[in-house]
């Protein structure tokens, strides 16, 4: 009985361990997608806005 306690223990112990690399392994895969997309809309955004105010100037370059 009492190395049925043991084992039981030590099975706990090892998913716990197990549970928690995975868990962290996870995590870190999501926030490396969440940079991605992050980079990716900040990028597009400076690109639109790049756009943006070169359409201005050249515009205002045009009124002269």
């Amino acid at each position: 009985m009492e190395n049925a306690r043991l084992l039981d223990a030590r099975l706990r112990k090892i998913i716990g361990e197990v549970s928690d690399r995975t868990g962290r392994e996870i995590k870190g895969n999501l926030l490396q997608e969440l940079e991605a997309a992050v980079n990716a809309a900040i990028e597009k955004h400076f690109q639109k806005e790049t756009v943006r105010i070169l359409a201005l100037l050249k515009s205002t370059i045009e009124k002269f």
